[in-house]
């Protein structure tokens, strides 16, 4: 014969809670996740930010240490000028990295356009998104990756 186990079913314990009490809890909870949500979203910019500044020292400091680069386009690099002729990395040296987010920023296998936004290349709401296409300076590439000429409009 089987020993059967008898549960004993206890009543639920009911905690009396104040509504005002309730509202509080819920407002802190609400308050301490939008600040840890703002907290991480600040973080992510500036980590975004960070990534691309070291990108563009690194490669400015690599183009600089090319002894084979003409002193035309050292001196184009140094006063951030454009010349027609440079390669991505040099215009990258000269004016840092294009708008991510703007709208002319485009690759093709004929040739990348790049859009430099007025308003800052690393603003997430830029030139583009506020006055609308066309307010940028768009650099245009060939298939190679040489500048072939640029164009504000």
């Amino acid at each position: 014969m089987e020993d059967k186990v008898l549960l004993k079913h206890e009543q639920p314990i009911i905690y009396k809670v104040d509504v005002s009490e309730l509202a509080t809890l819920q407002m802190t909870f609400l308050m301490n996740n939008r600040l840890f949500i703002t907290l991480i979203v600040i973080a992510a910019i500036l980590l975004l930010h960070g990534c691309g500044a070291v990108r563009e020292n690194r490669i400015r400091q690599d183009v600089l240490a090319d002894t084979n680069m003409s002193a035309e386009m050292r001196r184009a690099i140094d006063q951030k000028e454009l010349v027609v002729g440079m390669t991505k990395e040099q215009v990258i040296a000269s004016w840092g990295l294009p708008c991510k987010w703007c709208y002319g920023t485009r690759r093709s296998p004929s040739g990348d356009t790049w859009e430099y936004s007025l308003f800052g290349s690393d603003l997430v709401i830029n030139g583009s998104d506020i006055i609308g296409i066309g307010n940028g300076i768009y650099l245009f590439f060939d298939s190679n990756g040489t500048l072939k000429h640029w164009s504000n409009k």
